[in-house]
This record gives structure tokens, C-alpha cells and sequence, in this order.
């Protein structure tokens, strides 16, 4: 499967860990493409630098080192979203072919897009989890 993930996922599984940072591991444990987008990738560490800047070299080296497929981003706009600070991620998804665009944003969990399948940490777990248990 294809996956792009959103800031806000890398920020709440790199900076604050938890049950996003358990269901990236698990993707990548699993074997999923987990694409970076180059407009996510500077959003990133922008915020990072901005927001945590005593440990933001250690984070951001962190990230670096993991095994994210990095694409560059798309200046095509392909979709519509009402907050427009979010549309290059959607664009880049779209552009990327990818099959889940995984994010933790409302304006996105809420908008009426078919594809990609727009999804949260929590309810990408459960389905994994689910898939998992029955295989078993």
C-alpha cells in the first residue's frame, strides 16, 4: 500500500510518540510505502524549528534516518479544500498515485474526496489491526 502522511503526523509521531508513532512503526514493519512530500517534508521542519527548536536537530536527524520514501511536490492544483494551506498535500497525494493519505487534520478527515482514502492515525490502527488478527 501506498501511504503519504501528513505534518501532523510526523510532528505528533517524532516529537510526541504514542499511538502515532506505534502505527508508522507498524506500516513500516508491514512492509508499506510511506512517501514524505517535499511541501509536507519544509512544513515539518519549519514547525519543528519554530516550535522546538532546543531538541529540533536531534528530531529532524531522527527523521532523516527513517526509511520514507521522499517525492517532490507537485505544482498542480487537484483538489479543493476549504483551509488552502492544505491543498499542496492533497495535490501531492493525488499527484503521488498514493492510496491512503494519512493525517490527523478535521478539514481533510471531513472533506468529501473518494481518492486517496483520506484516514486518522487510530482508524488506519484498527484496520491494520483488524487485517492482522484475521490472518492469524
Amino acid at each position: 500500500m501506498r501511504i503519504m502522511v501528513d505534518t501532523n503526523i510526523l510532528i505528533s509521531a517524532l516529537v510526541f510518540g504514542g499511538k502515532v508513532r506505534h502505527t508508522l512503526h507498524l506500516l513500516f514493519n508491514l512492509k508499506h510505502d510511506i512517501y514524505v512530500s517535499e511541501y509536507v517534508e519544509n512544513e515539518f521542519k519549519r514547525i519543528l524549528y519554530e516550535k522546538w527548536s532546543d531538541r529540533a536537530e536531534k528530531i529532524y536527524s531522527k527523521y532523516k534516518r527513517m526509511n520514507f520514501i521522499r517525492c517532490q511536490s507537485t505544482d498542480e492544483i487537484l483538489g479543493t479544500l476549504r483551509d488552502e494551506k492544505d491543498i499542496p498535500v492533497l495535490s501531492d497525494a493525488i499527484f503521488h498515485n498514493v492510496d491512503i493519505l494519512l493525517t490527523g487534520d478535521k478539514d481533510f478527515l471531513e472533506a468529501d474526496i473518494d481518492t486517496p482514502i483520506i484516514i486518522s492515525p487510530t482508524e488506519l490502527l484498527e484496520y491494520v489491526s483488524k487485517i492482522f488478527l484475521e490472518a492469524n
